[in-house]
């Protein structure tokens, strides 16, 4: 009877189900989605994100005709890590566009993250997709004013534009690159006049990267573009001019990241116009106490501030840092890098400040231990995410009151050369409900410590043990049911150790084993044997495993989607189509 009514519910019902364990992880509906058709189907019809990194192992135009309710789609990681160059034919990227414009799919989204694109590809794009709103195409291999302007007829409801770090890479000397326009070889302010001119519903832009735009770019997008909301300008030859021309014409502008900018120089009626800033992150700029005390005065709703300081320029104190911090109690999210003045004794008293805190990042802040972690955990009830790379953990005063924060789930410490088992012990018992830890480059912590950590750590999702060489394995104990991701790069990761992963990580999904000279082939059968979800191991580096592992690797695990080999080990281009055939991109980095 029982089989009977579970066949019988109707497709409502299981699709409720089904957006249950989606929302998990989709990886989830996997093998549901094998059980029959119907299921297959329902499962196909929940996702509306699909991330393609390389087509040659599923054709573009087959995940099309797959999964027929895609809003956003992602085209990225075509180029070779190595040599920077794309791995595909322009013809076949060319085609791969097609295909997306072909299909009678309704985007929102798109993104070409460091791919090629062609004139007419961008055309047909915008002549399909009516509803694209946002467009991402970082790194792209070509863009200049040409392409702008195609973006700019072809798609005039773009909301979100990403035209940051083009590569630009037109294989020409470079006498005959300098004997070239700008606008031939780049992005210039002409091309920002005429996409302003035309995306008159722009709210978010990202230019960074583009070297010959200047201030007239700045007020184009500015006066043009009534409706922004957030640009990003780093890596650019923007001045303080062009900086507060935005604030004070942009009423709508919430955030803004800026870099290598004079702010001891900056006017305070622009801050003032600027009134609905949330969000200001500060790259590598001077950023003195002045001008902290002007944000005080100019009372934004902000949110979010990243202040990255130059050691070259002149910086805040801890008077105009705390100012700061007094005002804004309501602060979400805060990072400070490159803050060396900052002790645990000043952020005990600026800690008291947080209390609505949910992700802190301080990096590169010498002198601060793990007594500032315990500090935060305590004065931060809200807090959630927690980076202190290259601080000074191991050396705070063990004096330090211990109180238990389970809304922590991110905790960063990466390169605390000091970091021992003792107080990674202690950092357990804080973040019971961590979900993401990050040791790498951490080279006092052993495998004991790790055991020890993850006995009280049942909900980690991802571990990064990189270059921690005293970590052989994570300890023998209950199962570690949540755990998907392990990078454990140039780590002391060995076969006992996967041994353990094998029988502990049953769920894992990712596996990074890159210079992990103690894994053999007797290793990877355990965890192929009982990691029945992995989809991608990266081996680059694994010198002791032998080339013939690969086919039984392939054809034992069907969950695989990705193998990394050393490049002295690759397979021919016969077992390389054949391991594609069977859904699995053997490839070297």
């Amino acid at each position: 009877m029982a089989k009977k009514g579970c066949k019988d519910l109707p497709d409502e019902c299981w699709e409720l189900i089904f957006n249950k364990l989606h929302q998990r992880h989709h990886s989830l509906l996997e093998s549901l989605s094998l059980s029959c058709k119907r299921f297959l189907s329902l499962a196909n019809a929940l996702r509306t994100h699909l991330t393609v990194v390389d087509p040659r192992v599923f054709p573009v135009s087959v995940l099309l005709n797959r999964f027929p309710n895609l809003n956003s789609i992602h085209l990225s990681c075509f180029r070779d890590k190595d040599t920077f160059n794309l791995t595909l034919e322009p013809l076949d990227l060319q085609r791969m566009t097609i295909d997306v414009a072909a299909s009678d799919l309704n985007l929102e989204s798109l993104s070409f993250s460091g791919t090629g694109l062609h004139l007419e590809s961008l055309r047909m794009l915008g002549s399909r997709m009516k509803n694209l709103k946002v467009l991402m195409c970082s790194q792209l291999r070509t863009l200049r004013d040409l392409e702008l302007v195609v973006i700019a007829d072809s798609m005039p409801c773009l909301e979100d534009l990403d035209i940051s770090y083009p590569v630009n890479d037109f294989g020409w000397e470079a006498d005959e690159f300098e004997a070239r326009s700008p606008g031939e070889v780049g992005v210039t302010d002409t091309g920002i006049e005429v996409l302003s001119s035309k995306l008159k519903s722009l709210r978010k832009i990202d230019v960074s990267g583009n070297e010959f735009l200047t201030d007239y770019s700045l007020i184009t997008l500015s006066t043009n573009c009534i409706y922004l909301t957030d640009i990003v300008l780093c890596d650019c030859s923007f001045t303080n001019h062009g900086i507060e021309f935005v604030m004070r014409n942009s009423p709508n502008l919430r955030s803004l990241s800026v870099q290598e900018i004079e702010f001891g120089e900056f006017d305070e009626h622009s801050l003032c116009c600027a009134r609905n800033i949330a969000n200001l992150d500060i790259y590598f700029s001077a950023v003195p106490d002045e001008f902290l005390h002007l944000l005080v005065k100019a009372s934004f709703p902000l949110k979010s501030i990243h202040l990255d300081l130059s050691p070259y320029l002149p910086g805040f104190t801890l008077s105009g840092i705390s100012s700061l911090l007094n005002k804004y109690r309501s602060l979400e999210c805060l990072s400070l890098v490159q803050t060396y003045f900052l002790t645990d004794e000043a952020m005990s008293d600026l800690s008291q400040c947080l209390s609505a805190l949910v992700t802190i990042r301080l990096t590169f802040c010498y002198n601060l231990t793990e007594s500032t972690f315990f500090m935060l955990a305590k004065n931060c009830p809200l807090l959630e995410d927690i980076t202190m790379e290259t601080a000074n953990f191991g050396g705070g005063d063990r004096a330090t009151e211990i109180v238990e924060n389970p809304r922590i789930k991110s905790l960063n410490l990466e390169y605390n050369q000091n970091l021992s088992d003792e107080c990674l012990a202690k950092l357990a018992s804080v973040c019971p409900s961590l979900e993401v830890l990050d040791v790498s480059c951490c080279k006092g912590i052993t495998e004991k410590g790790i055991a020890d950590f993850l006995k009280s750590g049942s909900k980690i999702r991802k571990l990064h043990i990189v270059e921690c060489t005293g970590i052989k394995n994570v300890g023998n104990g209950f199962e570690l049911s949540e755990l998907d991701f392990i990078e454990a790069a140039k780590s002391g990761i060995n076969d006992d150790g996967l041994v353990v992963i094998g029988n502990r990580c049953h769920g894992l999904l990712n596996l990074d084993l890159d210079g992990c000279l103690g894994v053999t082939t007797v290793g990877l059968k355990e965890i192929l044997t009982n990691c029945e979800r992995l989809r991608k191991i990266n081996l680059s580096g694994c010198l002791n495993v032998c080339t013939e592992t690969v086919d039984w690797m392939v054809f034992s695990r069907p969950s695989l989607r990705k193998i990394t080999l050393p490049r002295s080990y690759l397979p021919s281009e016969s077992q390389r189509q054949l391991f594609l055939h069977h859904g699995c991109l053997v490839s070297s980095e």
